[in-house]
């Protein structure tokens, strides 16, 4: 029998297994296998791409609001600041103030309204600076500031209305506050991240006029080029702090959930493997008599039962390719299609405008989908070695 006519009865008998109607239950339960090879991959894909969707959103949020890098030294040192400017990356360095205080409205403070206080100059290059120092053009008798306007309309305020921002002042007698009144000038549209977006914008210069902030305090604000490389960048400088000291746990969060969906959906993709394993030990145990026939014909077990793994390949290998081209389909239109449904009649709001379908899930999906389906093929197989050819032709008889 040469490799030809080998390869030729495998194709042939395998297929005739896989499609003919006598094979009946086992059919069905390959079918219900292959079903549920699609629709479990279709479901990884989705949560995966829909994780991927809120992780990118979050980032150009982030990337986009707060800075990249904050290099903690006065404008005298001039020689790490001209080192800083110099690193391969690194897109603008500008003066930069960065505080918290207590925002005060009416004399009435608001539980939880602690609030970012971010200084800029005139001749910022951050867009947002930029939009901020644009709107003001006449000097008013307070100070202006600006404000995400979702964060203000949760303060109750309206462009013209004064606040009062209470800081903690260090000095060698210990900690102590003070208190300055802005006017809201401008409202800022930094999306729909009220736990992120609680920043106050406000020029340097009147910080320091109003003692808010020392000289001392006002450090340099790094632009990159590429923020996500901050750490390679800038990690050998101990003066950096990086965006991801203040947001690395959070996005490790959303990392370790989607680590947990992943590993939680594969074992659902698991569960539907020992389908094909009742299913290809049932169609064994169905065709045993054609096993016995093969070997008194010559053929020998092992390619046998090659007949019976490519038969179960087909059906793995089958719904992997259905389920990941259904779940590439699904993660492109998945917002669009959930906005079809009323959640709960509440209109819940998403917080991610597209899924993402990144390479590296494909691959480990499909890999991690494909090894389980070929563990579940292997197992029934030693089912064949074990039958007896002349008792199963004797039950012919």
């Amino acid at each position: 029998m040469t490799n030809r006519s080998r390869i030729l009865f495998i194709l042939r008998v395998s297929s005739r297994y896989l499609l003919s109607k006598r094979s009946g239950r086992s059919r069905l339960i390959n079918l219900i296998s292959f079903l549920g090879l699609v629709l479990g991959l279709t479901l990884l894909i989705v949560v995966l791409s829909v994780f991927n969707g809120i992780r990118d959103e979050r980032e150009k949020y982030v990337f986009s609001v707060y800075p990249h890098a904050v290099a903690r030294v006065t404008a005298d040192e001039t020689e790490l600041l001209s080192e800083l400017q110099s690193l391969p990356g690194v897109s603008s360095i500008e003066p930069f103030v960065d505080t918290f205080g207590l925002l005060n409205v009416e004399r009435r403070v608001r539980m939880n309204a602690g609030v970012s206080v971010y200084g800029f100059n005139a001749d910022s290059s951050n867009r947002i600076f930029r939009q901020m120092q644009a709107f003001i053009k006449d000097e008013l008798e307070l100070p202006p500031a600006g404000m995400d306007y979702n964060v203000a309309i949760g303060f109750g305020m309206t462009v013209g209305d004064t606040f009062t921002l209470t800081v903690p002042l260090v000095s060698e007698h210990g900690v102590q506050s003070k208190t300055v009144a802005f006017r809201y000038e401008r409202p800022m549209w930094l999306g729909d991240h009220d736990q992120f977006s609680r920043i106050v914008y406000v020029r340097i210069s009147d910080l320091l006029a109003h003692g808010i902030v020392s000289k001392d305090q006002i450090h340099h604000m790094i632009t990159l080029d590429e923020p996500r490389r901050a750490d390679q960048i800038l990690g050998d400088y101990p003066e950096v702090t990086t965006w991801s000291e203040h947001f690395g746990s959070y996005f490790q969060a959303l990392a370790m959930e989607k680590t947990i969906l992943f590993i939680l959906l594969l074992f659902a993709i698991g569960l539907v493997t020992m389908n094909i394993i009742s299913g290809q030990a049932m169609l064994i145990n169905r065709k045993s008599s054609d096993i016995a026939i093969l070997q008194t014909m010559g053929a020998e077990l092992r390619w046998i039962s090659i007949v019976f793994m490519f038969q179960g390949a087909i059906v793995v290998v089958a719904g992997i390719i259905v389920g990941t081209i259904l779940g590439c389909i699904a993660a492109r239109y998945v917002h669009n299609i959930i906005q079809l449904f009323p959640l709960g009649g509440r209109g819940v709001t998403l917080r991610f405008d597209t899924a993402t379908v990144a390479l590296q899930d494909l691959i480990w999906t499909t890999s991690a989908a494909l090894i389980v389906g070929l563990l579940a093929i292997l197992r029934p197989l030693n089912l064949i070695f074990k039958k007896d050819p002349v008792e199963s032709l004797n039950r012919m008889a």
